[in-house]
């Protein structure tokens, strides 16, 4: 069993929200405190502070409502199903529809609580709600805050690594059809992670009050984002390459030589820049395009000359669409890689500090 720093962070915030409603003498309360603090975790600091505001305005709506509705109709099961419906068009109404949950649950403890009046019981109970939000954000952003540029880099690296294994895998005809279309899922998989990352990375930018970070590290942004734009093109022509395999099996040895060289050269590329962008390569490296004219001459007309051939109309192993298709798929992935190596090469001359905070692979 495996604790993550995560969990480790949600122990000790319900730990936090259970006993200072207990030190402050709001015992009754503390139950409500430990069920916002685990509501309330989230994995950014922008979703933090949205989720901070939110539920502080919603489950002030909450206790004001069921100070009304009990003091003016009573506290019968009907009146709280009522006001229950009110809430939820109210926040409905503003746009807190992420907040309803624990905003009705809020409502419907201080409706049923029976001890003392109801308006010291909402305010009690509202109290604990804030007390549970605010320590679960003071634990998230203080204890343990993630990495999520070094996740991103190793799932970017372990994803790689796996499309080019299935390049070469698909090159040589060693694939079996079935298996590869469960590891193509897997891979799509992990480039949705890789974008989830992404994002909470892009909220690390964010802060509640205006600061911005350094242009360093937006720079840094538009390489993880160019990162996943490149992993998404191996992504593609993996995938080409396994949807056309009918048709590739029917290339001429010097096309399948020539296709094989190629994406070799790239994948190489590919591997070498993320060495470059851990530190193992030399900025100035990785001239993968620097091809002498002739050769990529070669390739585009040997490409253009399969597809041209009448027997791809005569017989049933392929179509012509389908040759263009994979040469696209090896010229995007070509320029998506230049692309890259470009704004890593700029980044690693510009900012040698290396404001990353990635440093080695592990």
């Amino acid at each position: 069993m495996k604790i993550g720093a995560r969990t480790f962070k949600t122990s000790i915030a319900v730990f936090l929200a259970l006993s200072i409603p207990s030190l402050v003498g709001m015992d009754e309360a503390a139950s409500l405190a430990g069920i916002s603090v685990v509501a309330s975790m989230q994995p950014s600091v922008k979703k933090s502070y949205a989720t901070l505001r939110d539920r502080l305005v919603a489950n002030s709506i909450g206790g004001l409502v069921a100070v009304i509705m009990a003091t003016g109709f009573g506290t019968s099961f009907l009146i709280i199903s009522f006001a229950t419906a009110i809430l939820i068009s109210l926040l409905h109404q503003i746009k807190l529809n992420n907040v309803i949950g624990l905003s009705t649950m809020t409502l419907i403890i201080i409706m049923l609580s029976t001890d003392g009046d109801i308006l010291s019981n909402a305010v009690i109970r509202v109290l604990a709600t804030f007390i549970g939000v605010v320590v679960a954000f003071l634990v998230n952003q203080l204890i343990l805050p993630p990495n999520y540029e070094e996740k991103l880099f190793h799932t970017t690296n372990q994803v790689t690594d796996d499309l080019t294994r299935f390049i070469r895998v698909n090159l040589r005809k060693n694939s079996q059809y079935s298996l590869m279309r469960t590891d193509l899922e897997s891979i799509e998989q992990s480039i949705k992670e890789m974008k989830r990352l992404h994002s909470f990375l892009l909220d690390g930018e964010w802060h509640p009050f205006g600061q911005k970070k350094e242009q360093s590290f937006k720079r840094l942004l538009v390489i993880y984002r160019q990162f996943i734009r490149t992993t998404e093109s191996a992504y593609f022509l993996v995938r080409t390459l396994h949807e056309s395999e009918h048709v590739y099996n029917h290339f001429p040895d010097k096309l399948r030589i020539l296709l094989r060289e190629r994406l070799e050269t790239l994948m190489s590329a590919h591997e070498q820049i993320i060495l470059k962008w851990n530190g193992r390569v030399l900025p100035e490296e990785v001239n993968f395009i620097a091809y002498k004219s002739d050769l990529r001459k070669t390739f585009m007309l040997s490409f253009f000359t399969e597809a041209s051939l009448e027997s791809y109309l005569e017989n049933d192993y392929g179509q012509s669409n389908t040759v263009i298709h994979l040469m696209s798929a090896v010229l995007e992935y070509e320029e998506q890689l230049q692309h890259l190596n470009k704004l890593v090469s700029s980044f690693k001359t510009n900012h040698p500090d290396n404001y990353s905070k990635v440093r080695s692979l592990h």
